[in-house]
């Protein structure tokens, strides 16, 4: 594909409205940022008048916020460039993250470190609000943490403030029909301007399981949204329908996968394992519409890091006060800041409670 020509945003899909410095995905500087990245098509998107809904979309932490601790653009590291003559992987990495903890950091770190190998130009955080995590009625999910504070936890990890500042990562806020669509609208001004596109969903194994209920269908994947793929690394994430010591092929969950070898640009021989980025395949997820591709990677390693999220909610609902940081501190992210969240609540709801003690 040849170089795409420098020309105007294309109009006829969405609107822009007057500019908001809080959801700038810029700095204040715009000339710094080279028109090839993702920040001026993804600002046209932000700006325009398809974002609207219960939390407009924006980016964390907000450009605008004076006191905020940002941190801006390292001018050493290069913006994101979007390659001209091969395809653009944006990566959507979804979830509830309540709490954010080792395993979500280890996804984006290994993400990251591999960005060339699965092309990816930029990866999208989206930390579900609040009322998607109560409808999931998890185990020992009686905490929930608000939305920006799950943010606000990611952020205070230096290894995430900076790929924010670099741009390759974005945290971005919402709700859970305006970020997709935000998403949709930069992908489609990214095409428009003549480059390869594609809006990844990252999808977790436990999404796409043999096991199943017997009510609903293999692999349900309808709640995920209008994205053109998905991504599957068991590298992460341990999966159910691919053992890497005895399977040679992930196995095929009756109308919902069927599995093909995919072929790409340095691949090994077919039916070995290529241990930086794991091997490929690909299928159809029959049960979605539009069918979008599932792209699984199958790794020989596939790990976890002993990370239970139900362990973790557990330890925040049972926990004595003065038992909370050594029972999380390995476990989550920004622990320090999350104790002294859970203890202020915590004392909140005795001070109430003595108060009703008295009525």
């Amino acid at each position: 594909m040849s170089t795409p020509p420098n020309k105007p945003f294309s109009d006829h899909k969405i609107t822009a409205k007057k500019s908001n410095p809080r959801i700038s995905a810029v700095p204040k500087n715009v000339d710094e940022v080279p028109p090839n990245t993702i920040q001026p098509f993804l600002q046209k998107a932000l700006e325009s008048s398809i974002n609207t809904g219960e939390i407009p979309a924006s980016l964390f932490p907000p450009i605008a916020e004076k006191y905020h601790n940002t941190i801006s653009h390292n001018d050493s590291v290069p913006w994101p460039i979007l390659n001209s003559s091969a395809r653009n992987n944006i990566l959507l990495y979804p979830g509830s993250f309540n709490p954010p903890h080792q395993g979500h950091l280890a996804t984006i770190r290994y993400c990251s470190e591999r960005r060339e190998q699965l092309g990816i130009t930029t990866m999208f955080l989206f930390v579900d609000p609040g009322s998607i995590v109560t409808s999931k009625k998890k185990k020992w999910g009686e905490i929930i943490l608000p939305q920006n504070l799950r943010y606000e936890l990611f952020y205070k990890v230096p290894e995430v403030s900076q790929l924010v500042a670099s741009g390759w990562l974005q945290l971005l806020v919402g709700d859970m029909d305006n970020h997709i669509e935000v998403l949709r609208a930069t992908t489609d001004l990214v095409s428009e301007a003549g480059y390869a596109i594609k809006l990844v969903g990252l999808l977790g194994g436990d999404k796409l399981t043999v096991e199943s209920a017997p009510h609903v269908h293999p692999g349900n994947l309808q709640e995920w949204g209008p994205v053109d793929e998905f991504l599957i690394i068991n590298a992460r994430r341990p999966v159910d329908f691919f053992d890497p010591k005895t399977d040679k092929a992930p196995i095929d969950l009756p109308g919902c996968t069927k599995w093909k070898r995919g072929t790409e640009k340095g691949d090994e021989e077919e039916g070995t394992i290529d241990n930086e980025v794991g091997v490929l395949w690909k299928c159809q997820a029959l049960t979605v519409p539009g069918k979008p591709t599932i792209q699984f990677r199958a790794s020989q390693h596939s790990a976890s890091n002993g990370v239970s999220s139900t362990k973790i909610r557990q330890i925040m609902t049972e926990a004595l006060d003065e038992k909370l940081m050594d029972g999380l501190k390995d476990k989550v992210i920004s622990a320090e800041f999350l104790v002294e969240w859970l203890i202020l609540q915590r004392n909140q709801s005795r001070k109430v409670s003595d108060e009703k003690a008295f009525i």
